[in-house]
């Protein structure tokens, strides 16, 4: 299924605003489903799609079934993975140096079945195939070289004669690297993709699809980990090189740096933006070793949310930074007692409020923000594996934790009493047994989720699949 034109969504805009106008809203409207019409890629779709909006159910269920539904097969590691806000289109980035766009809606609504051998390497309820829609080559742009300097016409010589042995320089070749990261505009606009080199494409998917318009370069090994600000006028990243780069895409400058780690960056992400976590002010009270830094909230800016930055490295270390401090001393969050030095991701909760890191020793660490002591440990069953990945569900009472053996949607506003540790606090999520979990998407409106296994360019095995997720909410 091929993407709508601009020139049909404008004239699907004009026909949504006059049918408004006469007093027929429309049946997919953004209110009712949570969605932008705008976008829409389907007419007549299927009632599990077109659910009602989070509001609805988030705060009755009492949990969710996820069911994996689509398998994209990429014969590859997939490193990276991100989508639009809408969850039209998603992207992701593989070992093989290609970017795909895959059509989520077609996917998951359209009958493009798997073969018979692909089918035997997934659970029973995968029947269907992802829809890619293009791909393009995440290469390496070297550096333009300064014009060849012609040379000077001798004295009495024609000016044919001073250049005829004059060569011009080969172009060179382009080299394809490794996608270890991406992260696209909420409408598809342009994309981001980190390279091996440490440089960043920045690449046009609307227009122009797959051109990179620019390369900014500062880093100088491979960049892991891109994050777009919620105003998109602004990224960040970080690298192998231990480094943390905050960039102006206006001028493709880096206007800022974070120095603290000491070891390979593995994540970051924004304190979200609720209006829990901005109507109360909040502070994290400083230890020694982050020289009386104090982070404090406003009242009267939920933007301000925005400004707490989460960073992980490999090394196992968890820092808290404030954008608005003048000398950017981060709040460290202390690793707890006999766990070993190791994280590849982490979290905040969806009110903003707890934080949670995903372990070697198979466990996830959860923190207060407000007081930034350490809380306690979800502990997963044995011979489970490295936690790869967390990302914790918008309704506020759940985690999804990826483990080599399975993923499992962990209830974390379960009752630790005597009388209750006999029940198991976590559901198994089916799919990607075996495989090191590399990205967890979930949409805002929690009703889909999307998963890649790769190891990042770290260690681990991989299914070499993304897998889409129907997410349905349980009420009793």
């Amino acid at each position: 299924m091929e993407p709508d034109s601009d020139d049909e969504i404008y004239s699907r805009d004009s026909q949504q605003s006059s049918d408004a106008e006469a007093g027929d809203p429309s049946p997919y409207s953004e209110e009712e489903y949570g969605l932008d019409e705008t976008l829409q890629p389907f007419g007549n779709a299927t009632p599990s799609i077109l659910q009602p909006s989070r509001k609805s159910f988030v705060d009755e269920c009492k949990t969710y079934d996820i069911v994996p539904l689509v398998a994209a097969i990429h014969a590859c590691h997939i490193h990276s993975l991100d989508a639009t806000k809408n969850m039209r289109w998603v992207f992701t980035g593989g070992e093989d140096g290609f970017i795909r766009k895959y059509d989520f809606f077609s996917s998951m609504c359209g009958k493009t079945l798997l073969t018979q051998n692909q089918k035997h390497t997934q659970v029973e309820s995968v029947q269907k195939a992802g829809v890619i829609l293009s791909y393009w080559e995440n290469e390496e742009i070297p550096i333009t070289p300064p014009a060849a300097v012609k040379p000077e016409k001798p004295d009495g010589a024609a000016e044919e004669d001073a250049t005829q042995n004059v060569e011009e320089p080969p172009l060179p070749d382009l080299k394809m690297s490794p996608v270890y990261s991406i992260a696209v505009q909420s409408e598809a606009v342009w994309l981001l993709s980190g390279l091996e080199s440490g440089a960043i494409n920045l690449f046009t998917v609307r227009h122009e699809e797959g051109r990179c318009h620019h390369v900014m370069r500062k880093h100088k090994s491979p960049v892991s980990v891109l994050k777009i600000t919620s105003d998109e006028t602004n990224f960040v990243s970080g690298s192998w090189d231990k480094s943390i780069l905050h960039w102006d895409l206006n001028t493709g400058q880096v206007v800022r740096e974070y120095s603290g780690h000491s070891s390979q960056i593995s994540s970051i992400s924004f304190r979200p933006i609720t209006q829990s976590s901005s109507s109360s002010q909040t502070s994290i009270q400083s230890s020694p070793t982050s020289l009386e830094t104090v982070f404090e909230e406003s009242d009267n800016s939920i933007i301000n949310s925005r400004d707490i930055l989460l960073t992980t490295s490999i090394d196992g270390n968890c820092l808290v930074w404030d954008k608005r401090s003048a000398n950017l001393i981060p709040r460290k969050l202390s690793i707890p007692e006999k766990t070993p030095p190791w994280c590849l991701s982490a979290c905040w909760s969806a009110d903003g409020n707890k934080i949670y890191c995903g372990r070697r020793n198979g466990t996830v660490d959860e923190w207060d923000f407000a007081s930034g002591k350490f809380v306690r440990s979800f502990k997963m069953p044995s011979n489970s594996g490295p936690v790869s990945c967390v990302a914790s569900m918008p309704n506020g009472k759940h985690i999804v934790c990826a483990s080599t053996d399975n993923i499992r949607l962990w209830n974390v506003n379960q009752d630790d009493s005597d009388t209750l540790r006999s029940i198991v606090p976590f559901l198994i999520v089916p799919g990607h047994h075996g495989g090191t979990i590399s990205q967890i998407l979930i949409d805002p409106n929690c009703r889909y989720m999307i998963t890649t296994s790769g190891n990042r360019g770290w260690e681990g095995a991989s299914t070499e699949t993304a897998l889409f997720y129907e997410i349905i909410p349980i009420m009793k």
